[in-house]
């Protein structure tokens, strides 16, 4: 099966230039799970941190650090295009990725927590369940990812992608292509909630191909930092959407 990570199709034309089939070590499921399980602790931990210092922040000073988002959401971009262009150094750039989206979204938790009490841990808990679930329902054969399948996330994560730009750009002229409040805007946020789910069905498949192509071992953290990406942006819709049932 083909794969849709431009960076497997990179390795895989260039097959004879590594070790495939040879004695070195290539990349493992456990290798994958333990360090998708570390990247995920780190950026739990540093985004509880950096929520906690958003509260007190908003609480003593009146003021959101708008710091340190912008600067977490700037260089984890940096950060991420490395890792996506260059899958080599991935054993490096995916934990800064992680420490970094951890700063992001724990600052972005605090100013959701501060307006919806107890918000952020239904929203944890619920990318969780969504998570396990679309593992079993990709494990057991359930969801198979078929070519018409990957073609049909891909153009919905492009379509979302092209809509968030318009939508950013819009609102520097006071308007909004998305509504943030009605009926409207929960169906928008529960469709990208859906391929953002589905989306994990494409990392956990690619992880699986990277094992069975052979692939070096660095994929194991660049998977890793794939899957952690689709998981935080998860658990940002998930998030707003949560919000927008509170208004």
């Amino acid at each position: 099966m083909q794969s849709s990570n431009p960076a497997i199709s990179v390795i895989r034309k260039n097959a004879g230039v590594y070790n495939f089939g040879g004695t070195e070590a290539g990349a493992t499921i456990s290798g994958t799970t333990t360090k998708s399980i570390v990247l995920v602790a780190l950026t739990l931990i540093i985004g509880y941190f950096a929520m906690n210092y958003t509260i007190n922040s908003v609480y003593t000073t009146g003021q959101v650090p708008n710091g340190l988002m912008l600067g977490s959401v700037i260089l984890g971009f940096i950060v991420a295009l490395v890792t996506i262009f260059k899958p080599t150094a991935a054993p490096i750039t995916a934990p800064i990725y992680a420490v970094l989206e951890g700063g992001a979204l724990g600052s972005l938790s605090g100013i959701f927590e501060i307006k919806y009490p107890g918000i952020v841990s239904t929203a944890v808990m619920s990318t969780f369940v969504v998570v396990m679930t679309m593992l079993a329902l990709w494990k057991f054969k359930i969801i198979v990812p078929t070519q018409r399948f990957r073609s049909i996330i891909t153009g919905a994560i492009g379509g979302i992608c092209v809509l968030y730009i318009a939508n950013m750009i819009f609102s520097l002229f006071g308007a909004n292509l998305i509504p943030q409040t009605g009926p409207i805007s929960i169906i928008v946020s529960l469709v990208v909630c859906t391929v953002a789910a589905f989306s994990l069905v494409l990392d956990f498949e690619n992880i699986q191909v990277s094992v069975d192509e052979g692939l070096p071992k660095y994929f194991e953290y660049y998977n890793a930092f794939s899957l952690l990406v689709t998981i935080c942006w998860l658990y940002v819709e998930i998030l707003k959407l949560l919000s927008k049932r509170e208004n």
